[in-house]
């Protein structure tokens, strides 16, 4: 009986441990080290091969940390080994840095690291752009982008290549994925009322492309092939890629999104800026915390929001106060979303948390502009958001109203993508 009762607890003993490691070999593998990955940066092509072509030329360099940007000293170092000329510096909305919350208030300034001027294009008339581009041999663009529509980066992109006074002017694009890669094409294309720096690109809300992919569809479908587009991609990089499991680092594109958590999250709740609401900016979890102060008691929609999830993310109640933004130095009350499913539909999670959140606070209202006209149109693309929210569709009868565009663009991009 001793026996039986000792091989017993041997055997509770060893299945125990053996759970214990399995679960260790499962968490130990959702993430790699970027060490083990097979993925190779566009960069390490650029530098290695791009760049000593370009010997004796005159180059216009468009990046921040996010790109090569992030290493200043080597651009330094590796384009004057390489007898390349920077001609100037194209500013991005954040800075050279990535480290400014707010625009520059000129159109052009000296940066102290290159000691070159630095054009900031939202400051500058299109009719401008050929001027500051005149005389380079290539435009050297490199920056991560969020494949979406409502980024103002593939707004520089668009201009810059518009603005090319030179068909002999190489524009070198450094490729990198994008977190909404897995969505395809997808929601609605942007009405012509509409059009804003940070929404001027002819594509649905989410592009369904790289920023290198998206380069080329612009080239071939509105500008007639007239740029010398010369994309480096990413070595091994397939479209059905996991960030994690590959082990790809996170570059962080602009100071609201340090981590890989905010740009997923950005994905859906970047829709409610167009509600009187802090969507975290200023705070230590931008795009994680969302709320105000009038939204009070927000574990009343906790339930609600969890069970509507479907297991692909979930709410909990946060106080938060930031220290720019709306709502600056006021304490809000609100929610902290965490995506559990990488691959969740981020358009039916802000559709869905913006008509409940509608449902239940009086002090809910869409943000306008001083005209009148609704920031939700602008980052949306079309009235069809905030019309449908307040006319009390479903999800589903929202997005039927755009399927036939969603279905139709993704066949019209296919022979653009490369991944």
């Amino acid at each position: 009986m001793r026996f039986k009762e000792r091989n017993k607890k041997i055997l509770t003993l060893l299945i125990f441990f053996l759970t214990i490691s399995s679960g260790s070999c499962v968490e130990a593998s959702s993430r790699s080290h970027i060490s083990k990955s097979k993925i190779i940066p566009a960069e390490v092509s650029f530098y290695e091969q791009v760049l000593p072509s370009l010997a004796g030329k005159s180059v216009v360099l468009v990046t921040n940390p996010s790109g090569i940007g992030r290493h200043p000293e080597k651009i330094l170092k590796e384009f004057k080994d390489k007898k390349v000329k920077i001609k100037h510096l194209i500013g991005l909305e954040h800075g050279f840095l990535g480290l400014e919350e707010d625009f520059s208030k000129s159109p052009v300034t000296m940066d102290e690291t290159f000691q070159l001027p630095i054009y900031h294009i939202y400051k500058v008339k299109n009719s401008e752009i050929p001027a500051i581009l005149k005389g380079a041999d290539a435009v050297v663009f490199d920056v991560v982008d969020m494949g979406m529509r409502c980024y103002t980066y593939l707004s520089v992109l668009k201009r810059l290549m518009d603005n090319l006074p030179d068909p002999n002017t190489k524009f070198i694009l450094l490729d990198h994925p994008n977190p909404a890669l897995y969505l395809g094409a997808r929601g609605e294309g942007i009405q012509k009322k509409f059009l804003n720096f940070a929404g001027e690109f002819p594509s649905l809300f989410f592009t369904g492309m790289t920023l290198g992919e998206a380069a080329a569809f612009y080239n071939g479908e509105y500008l007639g092939g007239k740029v010398k587009l010369d994309i480096i991609s990413p070595e091994n990089l397939k479209r059905g890629f996991d960030w994690e499991r590959e082990g790809i680092a996170w570059s962080t594109p602009s100071p609201n999104l340090p981590m890989l958590d905010s740009a997923r999250n950005y994905l859906g709740l970047v829709l409610l800026e167009g509600v009187n609401v802090s969507v975290g900016r200023g705070t230590q979890a931008p795009f994680v915390y969302f709320g105000a102060p009038w939204m009070n008691e927000p574990e009343d929609i906790i339930n609600e929001l969890n069970e509507d999830s479907k297991g692909d993310y979930y709410y909990q109640s946060v106080f938060f106060k930031p220290v720019f933004g709306p709502f600056k130095g006021e304490i809000c009350r609100g929610l902290r979303l965490t995506v559990v499913n990488r691959k969740y539909d981020p358009i039916r999670m802000a559709y869905n948390l913006t008509t409940i959140m509608k449902k239940k606070y009086k002090d809910f209202k869409w943000r306008q502009y001083a005209d009148g006209s609704h920031n939700i149109d602008f980052l949306w693309g079309t009235e069809k958001f905030r019309e449908s929210v307040d006319a009390g569709l479903t999800y589903e009868q929202f997005k039927a109203t755009y399927a036939e565009s969603e279905s139709s663009t993704n066949k019209l991009i296919q022979k653009y993508l490369i991944y």
